[in-house]
């Protein structure tokens, strides 16, 4: 008994004593545990998670402002923490910013960029191959030294990425840009998965057409998981906004729709979930940068989780319903919901984009509502013409309950039948 418990202490302090490779950096940054590690899974090197098709991970995080350098609040507050990012110089006078703009801005522990990936297909080796190199990884010494630079270092490598972006689309003839985020509680892992699986299916339906289309992809991912359930819900919707304000929102306008008078390619915007939350709020947020860019081609929201009332001219929060004028800042929108999705049901105090509830919403009021036209799906589905906003009614073809996830049917967005009306709508708005 005395030789069992004397082996038991040991394994116990052997398994005290191992530490993961991350373990510094992660202890610097205040990521270090289960939940917060699975947002920087790509960072481990194991090359285990990748795209099945060339393209490009962008990770974003959390962290204490004082662990990554990020400006303090009272900085903030006078509004010259954020001027150097690209924001016009008016958007940050605290006093005329929404409430909730500024509890959005207010976190104690902002999102910052901490990883960005490459995804290459292999040349001149035994077996061709999808290879991960790291642009960027803040877990990396070689990529950054000082913790506490994280903030601004994230920012600047984010706008190098754009760079290498513009060049490629220009080298290549990229005729289409993809961006697409994911939502609530999907890891970094999992969200490289997801991606797989509705991209994946998009180019299996391209493949059938004879078209000219060769798309470059970019993945966002982030901290969209928190241990508390019901709390999560309104911080992870704050980060989803505070993301596509910031990070999704310089990459897009900054960089890529700068650039269209001079190169031709359309830019696809799609979301799920908070995802689409997170994607929505980058596409509307064009006025909130100092340089001036060209309109989204397409914006697929999927399954919403954020309120119609967005949409509205009278019925949401005046302060953050530039949704309202969303015919500035996209040429075509389409927001798919389905009667079988029970997760954006769940947010009593309003009515989610993703949930049936918003048809019979903008269907009742649609004077508030800037030409929203609301769609069965059917076979075929299209936009026919340029500044056309669908709201699809997709009941049935999203049904089914999705593998080890829960709200029903909210993630059957990956079958066959949802891949085939996506490609519709890219096919019809951007060739």
């Amino acid at each position: 008994m005395k030789k069992l418990v004397l082996i038991l202490f040991i394994a116990l302090c052997y398994s005290c004593a191992s530490t993961r490779y991350l373990d510094t950096r992660e202890k610097e940054f205040g990521t270090k545990g289960t939940n917060a590690w699975s947002f920087h899974r790509l960072s481990d090197r194991d090359k285990g998670t990748s795209l099945v098709f060339p393209g490009y991970i962008v990770g974003v995080e959390k962290a204490y402002r004082k662990n990554i350098g990020a400006p303090k609040l009272s900085q903030i507050k006078k509004g010259n923490a954020l001027k150097e990012l690209g924001y016009k110089q008016d958007v940050f006078e605290w006093k005329n910013l929404h409430k909730h703009k500024r509890w959005i801005l207010n976190d104690g522990k902002p999102t910052f960029v901490s990883n960005i990936f490459e995804f290459k297909l292999s040349e001149k080796e035994h077996l061709n191959r999808i290879k991960v190199k790291p642009l960027y990884d803040a877990y990396d010494n070689a990529h950054l030294s000082i913790p506490t630079e994280a903030y601004y270092k994230g920012y600047r490598e984010l706008m190098h990425f754009g760079d290498k972006i513009v060049k490629e689309i220009e080298e290549k003839k990229i005729t289409h840009v993809f961006l697409m985020s994911m939502g609530w509680n999907t890891d970094q892992q999992e969200a490289v998965r997801n991606f797989n699986s509705l991209f994946s299916k998009i180019l299996d339906n391209s493949n059938k057409e004879d078209v000219n289309f060769k798309p470059l992809f970019i993945g966002f991912t982030w901290p969209s998981q928190w241990p508390i359930p019901v709390i999560s819900i309104f911080n992870k919707a704050n980060d989803a906004d505070e993301i596509g304000m910031k990070w999704f929102n310089f990459l897009l306008h900054d960089k890529l729709l700068n650039v269209k008078n001079k190169l031709n390619f359309k830019t696809v915007v799609l979301g799920h979930s908070f995802g689409a939350r997170l994607t929505s709020r980058a596409v509307m947020s064009a006025d909130m940068l100092a340089n001036q860019s060209k309109p989204v081609d397409l914006l697929i929201n999927l399954e919403s989780a954020y309120s119609i009332h967005r949409y509205s001219k009278n019925r949401g929060n005046k302060g953050i319903n530039e949704y309202y004028h969303w015919d500035k800042y996209v040429n075509n929108v389409a927001l798919v919901l389905s009667e079988h999705d029970k997760a954006t049901s769940v947010p009593f105090w309003t009515t989610y984009a993703g949930e049936k509830s918003a048809k019979h919403e903008v269907t009742k009021n649609a004077e508030d509502y800037n030409n929203i036209e609301v769609k069965n799906y059917v076979p075929g589905l299209k936009f026919n013409k340029k500044k056309q906003f669908l709201l699809i009614d997709a009941s049935s073809i999203v049904r089914m309950n999705a593998y080890n996830k829960g709200g029903k049917a909210h993630s059957d967005i990956y079958n066959t039948q949802v891949a085939t009306m996506l490609w519709g709508l890219i096919k019809s708005s951007t060739f």
